[in-house]
């Protein structure tokens, strides 16, 4: 399947190793089947990283498939923006972190967002290093784990994956 992009760092990203994990889910485990894709769907995402290109390629790319994409630069920053969604009754439907931040880690994030809304699913992005180191950790607090920067076609069909589709009202 080819994807045209209107931004052409999003179509050159690494694709990451293959990690067997059971759960959380990869995102290899997105394209494991290239003939099934997730349906298409706008997601409202929360993406949370210290990285501002990191912030502006996740916009870019995931805004490319039509996904209202919010950014925070910094784990404080995010939880803040969570909290605030969540008040006003329009909550994140997903939150992308990274794990090394320095004002607030990303395990601080996800527990903060676990303990304010605990079905909403977080994805977890980092180093290939940390992935293999604190696999386990992850494991129990994360939906999702992705190596950084992720691979966008690959992130979209996970997100679609993970989120369950809102009842209709």
């Amino acid at each position: 399947m080819n994807v045209a992009y209107s931004n052409p760092q999003c179509d050159t990203l690494p694709a990451p190793p293959a990690i067997s994990r059971h759960d959380p889910q990869t995102i290899n485990q997105a394209s494991g089947h290239k003939g099934s894709t997730a349906p298409k769907r706008s997601l409202h995402i929360l993406c949370i990283d210290d990285d501002e290109q990191i912030l502006e390629m996740m916009k870019d790319c995931l805004s490319h498939y039509e996904h209202r994409v919010r950014v925070a630069s910094g784990g404080k920053y995010g939880i803040e923006l969570f909290q605030t969604a969540m008040l006003k009754s329009e909550p994140y439907e997903v939150v992308i972190t990274d794990l090394g931040m320095p004002d607030i880690d990303g395990y601080q994030v996800v527990r903060a967002i676990k303990d304010e809304s605990p079905e909403t699913p977080v994805v977890m992005m980092t180093g290939r290093d940390t992935i293999t180191k604190e696999g386990g950790t992850m494991k129990a607090v994360v939906d999702a784990v992705v190596d950084k920067p992720p691979h966008i076609e690959e992130l979209n069909n996970l997100l679609l994956r993970i989120v369950r589709p809102r009842k209709p009202s």
